[in-house]
């Protein structure tokens, strides 16, 4: 077993679970709080709280000395998998579900809760969103975009499921802990590097650069430079430096480059869009399901992602340590966008239909004729996220404290999204069927139009828009830890404070126009070739818009640039201060071990917007809330327990959702708000688990849970026949009906579920088979509210069913595996009907991942993701009502790792 870093013990099968724990705090030790994960055993003389170990059998021991519901995901398993970053190697973890955009995962959901819902923190700080525009659910930036984060910058990954006192109050459904690489009890000099290279055939782009490097050592100073290599071993210096090597470090950097590409069909119907239609079905027919339009969009990405990071450690002797850690991570993306649009299949004119062009069904086709028209756009997006943590431990034997202070800063920069409209030929004829085959609808062209022909498009505007978002938050956090001794040898008390100041503002779309020349051609601006293979040759997508040669004329000047146009609609500020403290105590009387305790918090809110009615608005929101909670644990025999627990917690509401902000669509009669008078959602969880720990660090665990939401937050529609909004603006609908887009509150709401978790590798086989495996687990989630009076529903997000299935092959220095993981339907958005409610399908997807030791230090892996191809469904009240999916294919992977100093 390597002990060089994370968690490193000698760790004898014949230990009892005191001495074991002890053994693990001598190596695994770090501050408290700065990876508040899991609550510690009563057994457990320190202060301290551990983080997620690199290796299997260590993280495994950590989980099972939990007094709280804990899954731990260490390195050594993440690689195993050909995941991109971090949400996605979260999401085989059991109760995780993954919610993909742009053929990859980016936020994930714990036991089906909104992750907006979820607390996350990297290395203990709690991560902050860096685009509150495209959170999940639009919640108002709470939730974090994971797809930041390279799998190469995680050394681990700790799902809470039962908060203790000693956690931040947010995380109804669970938190998330993401440990980055640390110095602590080094002791060898290490190297780790991984170099991988790859292909996705989509679009004939090529495929994804991988490079992780971490390097770490442990060094003193006698007599000139000492680096430790083992030979420090029970050696004591005198005074209070007594560590002959009391400094460590560890430096990592991550990189991940990909070009990925994917195509999309979008469209929208006209019966489900104003009403005409209640009651989508599976058997609905032509006449149901008429287009009002359909998008064929394209989509070429560039996405560079990384991470750098370092610990610097100061352990002067076995009493006191201090230390400071720095991570960044991000990406920088470029993307072009070309859509080619059917517009008008229902003669949409003005917001009305008015059967402009004539409709003829015939069985399932539908003969029309459409406007057509393309759009691009060439954009470039960075996402920052930034954690410094600066701490320290002392331990006094009476008495042991913990402290740290901690700055997280999170931003997302729109420095260029030049975007392009294109007229193009009108009252073309075409044919469509969207019933035979909902996934693949056919369209036609019937009057010999030639749509890849550029010299039908004109060039119809260009603008350009910037947006700048930040999130940043001070923290402060300090525990004390006593033992007492009242009840039992290991009777503990604990408690702490912490102190929270957070500020994020969004900034409002900073608009363009460029003066295009009227009656410009496309032909005339060196178009792209166009692609007629588009969606696995099933369609064209039209000549392809340059990019480059629209910005170059705004950049030499050719096309002269509007002045800046600014939303200040759009401008908001939210200040969150959030005081804490905490107590609660924790025993071990023989099989049976006890934690219970409260936690304080104090909201100080202050959010700044800018009203259409009013003007510049400052609003306020105070309130304290308790968060009692109490977990038991009890030893069945040394390899089996059973585990209760109650908690509670809370859901702030999101920035935008409380902030007044309106925006008034006349040509659509919808308006969207946010709604200042919302409350924060609390949460009572039950929670009961029996965890049985098998040989080489497998396990089966079933768990169920129930969780009892109070005013949940729903984003819903309301139909009203005025709005103050509307009057101001002397607009009255001719139906007498506005769509009102803002949030509320219900007074309850709930998820409950049964968790199945199976792990073992299969060495009571005879060779050779003993090297087989099975991993796997199982999530079944059941949940109601009711954003729709009288209209119970699942709650957003939660899919009634998940799992995740490996089988594999570890003898030999051979690593085989083949992965399923399927997530089932979820409701993506609530409408104002039924019909109108968007859910994502149900995804099953196929990866394999292999790899072989060539040298004791080094090995060569290649990796398939996505074999089946599995796409991405959103669907409007009924599976055959698609009004969105995209096709990845494949991604293959190959590289090398090697590890040094082992």
């Amino acid at each position: 077993m390597n002990e060089r870093q994370g968690c490193a013990a000698p760790v004898g099968k014949n230990m009892s679970k005191t001495t074991l724990s002890q053994a693990l705090l001598g190596s695994c030790a770090l501050i408290a709080l700065s990876a508040p994960a899991i609550a510690q055993s009563a057994a457990e003389p320190e202060t301290v709280v551990v983080t997620a170990s690199r290796y299997h059998e260590e993280a495994r021991i950590q989980q099972k000395n939990a007094i709280n519901i804990v899954d731990i995901q260490p390195a050594e398993e993440i690689i195993k998998y050909p995941d991109f970053n971090a949400a996605e190697s979260a999401a085989r973890m059991p109760g995780i579900t993954l919610m993909s955009d742009t053929g990859e995962g980016r936020f994930v959901m714990i036991r089906g809760i909104d992750p907006n819902l979820n607390g996350t923190t990297y290395g203990g700080v709690v991560l902050l969103n860096t685009d509150p525009g495209g959170t999940y659910q639009g919640g108002g930036g709470r939730a974090v975009e994971l797809d930041t984060i390279p799998g190469g910058a995680i050394d681990g990954i700790i799902v809470t499921k039962t908060l203790t006192p000693d956690h931040e109050a947010e995380g109804l459904g669970g938190t998330i802990e993401f440990t980055p690489r640390t110095a602590m009890n080094i002791t060898t000099p290490f190297a780790d590097i991984s170099l991988g290279a790859g292909y996705e055939p989509i679009h004939g782009r090529g495929g994804p650069f991988t490079g992780d490097i971490a390097v770490g050592a442990r060094f003193g100073f006698d007599n000139g430079l000492v680096v430790e290599h083992g030979q420090s071993a029970g050696k004591v210096n005198p005074g209070f430096v007594s560590n002959p090597t009391p400094f460590s470090f560890v430096v990592s950097a991550s990189w991940r480059e990909d070009r990925r590409a994917f195509d999309d069909i979008e469209e929208d119907y006209i019966g489900l869009e104003d009403g005409y239609v209640t009651n989508p079905t599976k058997t609905a027919s032509a006449s149901d399901k008429l287009w009002d339009d359909v998008q064929l969009r394209k989509y070429d990405a560039h996405r560079k992602r990384f991470a750098v990071g370092g610990e610097f450690d100061f352990k002067p002797n076995d009493d006191h340590r201090w230390y400071f850690r720095g991570n960044m991570f991000g990406y920088d993306e470029q993307i072009n966008k070309n859509h080619l649009i059917f517009n008008n299949l229902y003669g949409n004119t003005d917001g009305g239909y008015d059967n402009t062009y004539p409709i003829a069904i015939s069985g399932n086709q539908v003969s029309t004729q459409s406007d057509i028209t393309m759009k691009g756009t060439n954009s470039q997006t960075i996402a920052r996220n930034n954690v410094f943590v600066l701490g320290g431990q002392d331990d006094f034997h009476a008495f042991q404290i913990d402290y740290r202070a901690a700055y997280s800063r999170a931003t997302n920069a729109a420095d260029r999204s030049f975007g392009s409209s294109v007229n193009g030929p009108e009252g073309v004829h075409v044919t469509y069927d969207n019933i035979d085959n909902p996934n693949f609808p056919t369209i036609k062209v019937t009057d010999g139009t030639d749509l890849n022909d550029p010299s039908l498009y004109t060039l119809k505007k260009l603008k350009d828009g910037t947006e700048k978002d930040a999130d940043e938050e001070w923290s402060y956090a300090g525990n004390v830890n006593v033992p007492v001794n009242i009840l039992s040898s290991d009777d503990r008390l604990k408690f702490g404070f912490s102190t929270r100041l957070r500020v994020k503002s969004g900034t409002p779309n900073n608009d363009q126009s460029v003066s295009v020349p009227k009656g410009t051609l496309l032909s005339s601006l060196s178009p792209l070739p166009a692609d007629t293979h588009y969606y696995h040759d099933r369609y064209t997508n039209g000549p392809g818009i340059n990019q480059g040669v629209l910005f170059a004329n705004v950049q030499d000047g050719t096309w002269a640039i509007d002045p800046v146009t600014v939303d200040d609609q759009n401008v908001w500020r939210g200040d969150e201060n959030i005081y804490a403290g905490y107590g609660m105590y924790t025993g071990d009387y023989g099989s049976w071990e006890f934690m219970a305790g409260a936690r304080v918090e104090a909201t100080v809110a202050k959010y700044s917007f800018v009203d259409d009615q009013v003007g510049p608005v400052i609003m306020r929101k105070n309130y304290t809330d308790i968060f009692p909670s109490a977990q038991v644990r009890y030893q069945i025999s040394p390899d089996m327990l059973v585990r209760g627990s109650y908690s509670t917690g809370i859901g702030r509401p999101g920035f935008t959702q409380v902030t007044g902000n309106s925006h008034v669509d006349i040509t659509t009669w919808y308006i969207s708000t946010g709604n200042p008078e919302l409350k924060p959602i609390t949460g009572n969880n039950f929670d009961l688990d029996f965890e049985w720990y098998l040989n080489d660090s497998g396990i089966f665990e079933v768990g169920a849970f129930d969780k009892e939401f109070q005013n949940y937050i729903f984003q819903r529609e309301l139909i009203v026949n005025s709005d103050p909004r509307a009057v101001a603006l002397g607009w009255v609908p001719t139906d007498g009906n506005i769509h009102l887009d803002t949030y509320g509150n219900i007074p309850s709401a709930y998820a409950r579920g049964l968790e199945i978790a199976y792990q073992q590798k299969f060495t009571f086989l005879p060779r050779p088979f003993d090297g087989f495996g099975f991993d796997g687990n199982y999530t079944v989630v059941t949940s109601s509210g009711a954003a729709r009076p009288g209209d119970e529903h699942a709650l957003p997000g939660t899919a009634p069913t998940t799992f995740n299935a490996a089988i594999f092959y570890e003898q030999y220095g051979l690593n085989l595996r083949i992965a399923a993981s399927y997530y089932g339907h979820s409701l993506y958005e609530v409408g104002g009907s039924r019909s109108q409610d968007q859910f994502e399908d149900s995804r099953f997807q196929v990866d394999w991942t292999s790899s072989y030791d060539i040298f004791d230090n080094a090995s060569v892996y290649f990796n398939v993701k996505n074999i089946n191809n599995a796409p991405l469904r959103i669907f409007l009240g009924a599976p055959n009502w698609v009004i969105q999916r995209e096709f990845y294919d494949q991604t293959f992977e190959t590289g090398v790792r090697i590890k040094l100093g082992e």
